[in-house]
This record gives structure tokens, sequence and C-alpha cells, in this order.
């Protein structure tokens, strides 16, 4: 029968020919990962007052900065995301002498989630706030000509 290495998890170990190693993060990633997320909490707060305001009180026009703020988050989720992922890589790299292997966790797949549905609905506020098309279009096309012709 052969004996289990639990050499990486002290608790279940005697200590004894046990393996350790230190693997720190870059702490610059970790507060601009910080920051942008703040940032992008910032904007989807400043989003929802413009849509609660447009819903409200009637104020169309914040429909469009909102959807801006909307898009604008979402893209900084995904750049958070970004971050993070290449702070893991980097710490994953940091030591050659213990090769690891690891995957990323289900949050991760929410977070992306959430950044898309962030981009969606800011481009559906997008088109909430574009001017009603005429119902026949060519008319339109076909009336600004005739009057700059005469």
């Amino acid at each position: 029968m052969s004996k289990a290495n639990c050499s990486y998890f002290k608790f279940f170990s005697t200590g004894e020919n046990a393996r350790i190693f230190q693997r720190t993060t870059k702490k610059e990633l970790n507060i601009t990962a910080a920051v942008i997320s703040l940032l992008s909490i910032t904007l989807m707060v400043m989003g929802s007052l413009c849509i609660t305001m447009a819903l409200s009180k009637g104020v169309e026009f914040l429909l469009k900065p909102a959807s801006c703020f909307f898009m604008i988050s979402g893209i900084m989720v995904l750049i958070s995301l970004e971050v993070f992922r290449r702070s893991v890589r980097r710490l994953i790299e940091s030591d050659q002498s213990v090769p690891l292997e690891y995957e990323y966790s289900w949050s991760v797949a929410c977070a992306v989630a959430a950044g898309a549905v962030l981009i969606f609905g800011g481009g559906c506020f997008l088109l909430l706030a574009l001017p009603a098309l005429p119902k026949k279009p060519w008319q339109c096309c076909a009336r600004s000509t005739a009057t700059s012709s005469a």
C-alpha cells in the first residue's frame, strides 16, 4: 500500500519531510484590481441612479448616460478579471521548483457573466434612448429632399 503525500497540508502531516514553499502575489496587481472594481461599482451606482430618475421623474435623457455607465462598468469588470488572471499566472510562475496545476472557480464565470450582462443591459438602454424612427422612413427622406430643392 502506498503512502499518501500530505505534505502540502501541514495539519494532516507530522511535518517531517514536508516541503514548504512560499508564494506571494504582486501587491500592485491586487491594488489595481481593487481600484478597478471600486470604480466599476461606482459606475453601476451612478447608472442605477440615472435609471431611477428616468423611471420615477420621467427624465428620459438620463437613459443615455445610464447606458454608458453600465457599458463602461461591464468593461471594467472584465478588465478587473483580466488583472486578476494575470496576478494568478504571475503567482504560479514565480516559483518554478514546485509545478502547480490550477483552474478558476465558478465565481470567475459568474463575474464574466455579470460583465456581459452589464454590457448587454447598457446596449439595451442605449437602444431605448434613441429617438423613435418614423413609420415610413422613405417619406422622411423624400420630404427633406423636396424641401431642400424647392
